[in-house]
């Protein structure tokens, strides 16, 4: 759990008759990622030119546009298509396109008119008591708006002072404005000053009431159109939906298939793939391949030199912190995979700075009803659209599920070690704290500075571990001279706060020196002088754990000041007391986002700066297997 997944390389060599089959398999299987095939391998060929699949490209396109247009209809059923023959007869026999685009495009069309129809009906109720024929509005060299808004009686007075050869024509809650086109840039500098609604009045020729009887006549037998339309799509989507998403499917699957020929080596009579997969696949991918080729195929592994691509492989309740590993950097496929580590030191971390049954309940719930809101949405959320927007374009949905998930172990531990400090959004239950945050602060530094200490020497002990596996001696050296300062560098600072004398008289204070100055001297031999400037951080990042103590601390005193505040309100009089009341729910919910953010930022950034430099490289390349879902398709072979 600790390593990524173990890669091998291999080279697969089938007969050409059986090539298609045991790419549809791999496909399905999603265990290989096949990589361009080396020279080596292609110099044994002789060498033949992959087939066209202009056909299949062209009918794959086809069939994402078919899908498209029709309406999505749930099924259940699932199809299989045994051969590249039968797909293609299939997806020819579909005979529907032409009739399903009519129907698409009259839509469009209908619904387009509509829109014009229905703003041209707004339009008319605008100007209804206008009782005269409109064409009269609209000749040449004139034309006319509709102005309507909180200040149009002052437009119509400019108008009428500032703009020449104009008329105004006021209506119940609108005006008509008639301008002539010569003075268009002295209207619409009149018309910026004033906060009115301004739509063109198009030509048209009759009195407002008889336009309106015939608009809303118009507008009803579009609408019967477009229904009886869009009912003549639905019958249709009824039946053809399922058929051609799977169709649409497999075609993309096949297309995906066709285009690992340009990686593949092809010859007149085998082909050569290569590429890497799980060292516990290989059994499986043996196994299918002999089943689809009656064992007429060779697998042998590839030595090589080229780093493995990454494959994380963790237990699936802690797999969702990945996340938070790849988001700092994906590991090298020869180096620790600290998932596991993260999994168990975050929510530790952060359960101890927040620190408040209180908190810790609501970050709990709040996460439990975040989850079953992304994976159960509403219609309509009654939270405030702009929040929602913002937060969905900073994270996505999968992440807000992610930090969801993550945040609930911790939760947990601020919830047990709120029992244990006495701690309820800042109030204090009548029972003796086992552990007093305020009381007890020099006992809670000391243990911040010793995680400090646990979490820098781990470092630096995987460290040394990762430097060993990757046989750089010297290096693994200084990672062991590191962990030897920094040893010294704590019994030397506790010795000093303890008041202890430093010299012959105390021969701890001895050894941290001695422990001290031969670190820093095996650390010169295996990085050089370059790495002493490294020496501060190494005393500065033990220390960084503090911070530990810091936010839980500042929490726990602003909750109490603000409850302080609310207490001595309630007991005033009543307008203090609503004061207070509003003090405290305010002030607790400012609290508990700051302890929501502060806590995660600084126990994720704990782990990242102070943890991971000692140890951790990354910039790993992911492992990309040869797969797609299915949905609408079932596998043509048995993958157990």
């Amino acid at each position: 759990m600790l390593k990524p997944s173990k890669m091998t390389k291999i080279r697969l060599i089938i007969s050409k008759e059986y090539y298609s089959e045991l790419l549809s398999a791999l496909h399905d299987m999603g265990v290989m990622q096949i990589d361009v095939t080396s020279e080596e391998a292609l110099n044994f060929l002789e060498r033949e030119e992959s087939t066209s699949y202009k056909e299949v490209s062209d009918l794959a396109q086809r069939f994402r546009g078919l899908e498209a247009l029709l309406y999505p209809r749930p099924s259940n059923k699932l199809f299989t298509f045994e051969s590249m023959g039968q797909l293609v007869r299939e997806a020819k026999s579909v005979k529907i396109d032409v009739r399903v685009a009519e129907i698409k495009k009259d839509i469009d069309t209908m619904n387009a008119q509509l829109r014009d129809d229905e703003q041209r009906l707004e339009l008319l109720g605008r100007i209804g008591s206008f009782q005269k024929d409109l064409s009269i509005l609209a000749t040449k060299g004139r034309k006319s708006f509709v102005a309507h808004g909180k200040e149009l009686n002052q437009l119509t007075a400019a108008v009428k002072k500032e703009v020449p050869e104009s008329f105004v024509v006021h209506l119940a809650n609108s005006a008509i404005l008639n301008i002539n086109t010569e003075h268009d840039k002295e209207f619409g500098v009149v018309a910026e000053r004033y906060k009115v609604g301004l739509e063109v009045i198009p030509e048209m020729h009759g009195t407002p009431l008889a336009l309106t009887v015939d608009l809303q006549k118009k507008i009803a037998a579009l609408k019967s159109h477009i229904k009886a339309h869009e009912d003549e799509l639905g019958v249709i989507s009824d039946t053809w939906y399922p058929v051609v998403s799977a169709l649409r499917e497999q075609l993309d699957i096949e297309m995906d298939q066709q285009e690992i020929a340009n990686r593949v080596g092809i010859g007149k009579s085998v082909i050569v793939m290569e590429g890497w997969m799980p060292h516990t696949d290989m059994e499986k991918v043996k196994s299918i391949a002999a089943k689809v080729s009656g064992d007429h195929f060779l697998l042998n592994t590839v030595r090589t030199k080229e780093l493995a691509p990454t494959r994380l492989d963790n237990p699936a309740l802690t797999r969702f912190f990945e996340f938070f590993i790849q988001f700092y950097s994906l590991p090298r496929s020869d180096e620790f995979d600290p998932t596991m580590i993260f999994t168990i030191v975050f929510p530790i971390f952060f359960g101890f700075m927040v620190g408040d049954v209180g908190y810790g309940l609501v970050m709990l719930f709040g996460s439990i009803w975040l989850l079953h809101r992304l994976k159960h949405p509403v219609k309509k959320s009654r939270l405030p659209k702009p929040l929602t927007k913002f937060v969905t374009m900073i994270v996505g949905p999968s992440g807000l599920m992610t930090i969801a998930k993550a945040i609930m172990p911790g939760a947990v531990i601020a919830i047990i070690l709120g029992v244990l400090f006495n701690e309820y959004f800042g109030f204090q239950l009548p029972y003796t704290a086992p552990f007093n945050v305020m009381l007890g602060l020099p006992k809670l530094l000391l243990l911040a500075g010793y995680i400090g200490v646990v979490m820098v020497e781990f470092g630096f002990l995987l460290g040394f571990l990762n430097k060993i596996a990757h046989h750089e001696k010297k290096h693994a050296i200084a990672k062991l001279g590191w962990f030897a300062a920094a040893i010294g560098v704590v019994v030397l600072g506790l010795t000093i706060l303890h008041g202890a004398a430093i010299g012959t008289s105390n021969p701890i204070s001895l050894v941290s020196i001695g422990l001290f100055i031969g670190g820093i001297l095996t650390v010169l031999y295996g990085e050089g002088f370059q790495s002493l400037m490294e020496i501060p951080s190494l005393v500065s990042h033990i220390l960084s754990y503090v911070r530990l103590v810091g936010i839980l601390l500042t929490s726990v005193i602003l909750a109490s000041i603000i409850d302080l505040i609310f207490l001595h309100g309630i007991h005033h009089s009543i307008l203090l007391g609503i004061v207070g009341v509003l003090i405290l729910v305010i002030g607790q919910v400012f609290n508990l986002v700051i302890a929501l953010f502060e806590s995660g930022i600084q126990g994720a950034r704990l782990i990242y700066v102070e943890f991971f430099s000692k140890f951790f490289a990354g910039n790993g390349v992911p492992f990309r297997p040869f797969k797609s879902s299915r949905k609408r398709t079932l596998s043509r072979f048995d993958l157990r």
